[in-house]
């Protein structure tokens, strides 16, 4: 019961998000702002357990102030996570932190620091996390009024985009596959294409990108809308969409369309492919600056997740977890390599069986903890 209390208080610290000063301004360029943890001591050894737990509730609540938007609650749907399962979007990274006080009272810790915080800005963040991609077969869909033409058109684009994307810094690996996953996984134990050609399914740690492109035509101009979704292997799902247009040859003297040569199929496939690209690009640069999202697995009596070095992670990493009732419990990393990584809740009470299936969100501070 008192352990219960104990969480209870450090999840009203975190979904309050304690912040004693900010400067807003500064806020959003790395500035510097006062929060204060607490932690219940269990019992007399676990006073410095509990202090380094209350450090950690200042922590994250100093990330959540820096320009986080918090969810309670995920939407389930027959028992399966339909919605992201963020409880953070986005976390502010901890660039550096100081402790200004501290306080224990026999049973409780205060400790109140001043922390900078800024949100990764469009290319400062490549080199801390490397998506592992596998990439679907694009889907194409044109609608009746477009050109014959505009399938292939389509498809030259999504084939450009995919190039792009095995250039991309952010992308570790880049593996194209050549159908779309099964709804139901448990098939590819028994189907015969999987069992001669392998899986489409995501690796742990990684993403599942789906592009689609449907163009139509406007008047003049060949419109094309493209739809990007990267599927974590944790069910995250991030979607954007991004619409490029382009001018085609008006009728001929004699009142028919002019046969378009292939030189012209190929410049305005690379016009439509440099209106999208950009926005393609930046969708990887978002999706590799979030934090990064796993499930807990129970192996051994160890808590792991398929995530490393390669994904952003480091020994100064703390875990959150991101259930959808919404409790907050925090874990430290304890060992790491460069596609996994071993946690150990931060509450030397909780056993490690309480966090077997918990997915978990990480935040990145400049240094371990005290």
């Amino acid at each position: 019961m008192q352990s219960r209390r104990s969480l209870l208080a450090l999840c009203f610290a975190v979904a309050s998000v304690s912040v004693l000063r900010i400067d807003t301004a500064e806020a959003k360029q790395a500035g510097w702002l006062e929060v204060m943890g607490s932690a219940t001591a269990l019992n007399a050894s676990d006073r410095d357990a509990a202090r380094r737990r209350a450090m950690a509730d200042a922590l994250l609540s100093a990330a959540l102030a820096g320009g986080a938007q918090v969810q309670g609650h995920s939407v389930m749907s027959n028992a399966r996570m339909t919605s992201d399962l963020l409880i953070v979007r986005p976390v502010g990274r901890v660039l550096a932190h100081r402790i200004l006080s501290e306080d224990f009272d026999g049973q409780i810790w205060r400790v109140t620091i001043a922390a900078q915080v800024g949100q990764p800005q469009a290319g400062s963040c490549s080199d801390r996390r490397r998506l592992v991609v596998t990439a679907y077969p694009p889907q194409v869909a044109v609608s009746p009024h477009a050109p014959a033409w505009a399938d292939q058109l389509g498809r030259q684009v999504a084939a450009t985009l995919l190039q792009s994307a095995s250039r991309n810094a952010v992308v570790a690996e880049l593996t194209l596959a050549d159908r779309l996953p099964r709804h139901d996984p448990s098939r590819d134990a028994t189907d015969y294409i999987s069992l001669t050609r392998g899986t489409a399914r995501v690796v742990p740690g990684g993403h599942g990108l789906h592009l689609d492109l449907d163009l139509r035509s406007e008047g003049r101009h060949l419109v094309l809308t493209l739809r990007m979704r990267l599927d974590g292997s944790a069910q995250e799902r991030m979607e954007e969409s991004h619409e490029a247009r382009v001018r085609m040859a008006g009728p001929s003297v004699f009142g028919r369309a002019a046969p378009l040569l292939e030189a012209d199929k190929q410049s305005l496939s690379l016009t439509l492919s440099r209106g999208v690209q950009p926005a393609f690009e930046a969708f990887l640069m978002r999706a590799a600056c979030r934090p990064p999202l796993a499930v807990l697995t129970l192996a051994q009596g160890k808590l792991v997740v398929p995530l490393g070095r390669a994904n952003g992670l480091g020994r100064s990493s703390l875990a959150f977890t991101a259930d959808s009732d919404a409790s907050t419990e925090m874990l430290e990393v304890v060992a790491l390599s460069e596609r996994s990584a071993t946690l150990a809740p931060l509450d030397p009470a909780r056993a490690a069986t309480a966090f077997n299936g918990r997915p978990v969100r990480f935040l990145d501070v400049a240094e371990r903890l005290p």
